[in-house]
């Protein structure tokens, strides 16, 4: 996806809204082996809403006409409640299954997930795993 510098949009399409939710941290139990995963571990997790038309609340001023960030904190926060992931490409690909149900089909997602410190010695960062269906 070729991206403009410090544009969230992807050049290759047209799109005139986004709305994102970032860097909403949660506890999930991820790993590949069981031990990993019986400790929740921190994870990031970023959303982006792409439309090619603006939302209706930007002339309404009304939460319904809009997706609320609210509510897909709450879809998330639920959606790694209590269960247990072995890779983060599975786990994103599931939660994007999960808000592809709350959002219409002309809106589409993109979804980053970062595990905050991974078990992999020396490496000072995260990793992470970005789907999207832009």
């Amino acid at each position: 996806m070729k991206q403009i510098a410090n544009n969230p949009f992807p050049a290759e399409k047209k799109y005139s809204s986004v709305i994102e939710l970032n860097d909403l941290r949660l506890k999930v139990n991820l790993g590949v082996g069981e031990e990993e995963r019986s400790k929740a571990q921190d994870v990031m997790v970023n959303l982006k809403f792409f439309s090619e038309n603006k939302p209706g609340a930007c002339i309404s001023d009304n939460i319904n006409d809009t997706i609320c960030y609210h509510k897909m904190s709450d879809l998330v926060k639920e959606f790694v409640r209590e269960k247990e992931f072995k890779l983060l490409e599975y786990l994103c690909y599931e939660m994007y299954q999960s808000l592809r149900k709350y959002v219409g089909q002309e809106t589409k997602i993109w979804i980053k997930i970062e595990k905050c410190n991974p078990p992999i010695e020396n490496l000072l960062g995260s990793t992470s795993f970005t789907y999207s269906d832009l």
